[in-house]
């Protein structure tokens, strides 16, 4: 009797290994193991950009696009730097082209940079949009 009660502890403590063996298996397989968060630069304006985002400096040739991938959750800001284009004697900024991304998990970003000359006076235009909501709410 002795002996058949030891069996069966031994038994229901396999069926409960094998048990959670099998809910860690089937919880991990939900588990992504690289996030694709990406903030991506295009430069649609007249002149080349320099873009100032965590701490590194990206030039965006005109017409062309930069892609910076493998970004950790966080919130990062960048800023715009140009030089005058021919024609121009003066320059006023619109827009996004400064300000600060939220970066969670999956998150895409993509500003684009447009602009104008009229009378002399350089306009650069950037329009964020994002995968997130960037609000900070202020009440529940």
């Amino acid at each position: 009797m002795l002996i058949k009660t030891i069996s069966k502890i031994k038994k229901n403590k396999y069926l409960y290994l094998i048990l959670i063996f099998y809910i860690l298996v089937i919880s991990s397989q939900g588990c992504k193991t690289k996030v694709d968060n990406r903030v991506t630069f295009n430069n649609l304006s007249t002149t080349d950009l320099i873009i100032n985002f965590r701490g590194e400096a990206i030039t965006v040739s005109v017409g062309q696009k930069a892609d910076i991938t493998e970004i950790q959750q966080g919130t990062y800001s960048y800023a715009t730097s140009f030089n005058l284009p021919i024609g121009a004697t003066s320059s006023t900024t619109f827009g996004d082209v400064t300000g600060s991304v939220l970066i969670k998990a999956d998150t895409k970003v993509n500003v684009i940079y447009t602009s104008t000359i009229k009378d002399g006076i350089f306009t650069l235009s950037a329009t964020l949009t994002t995968s997130e909501d960037q609000s900070t709410p202020t009440s529940p």
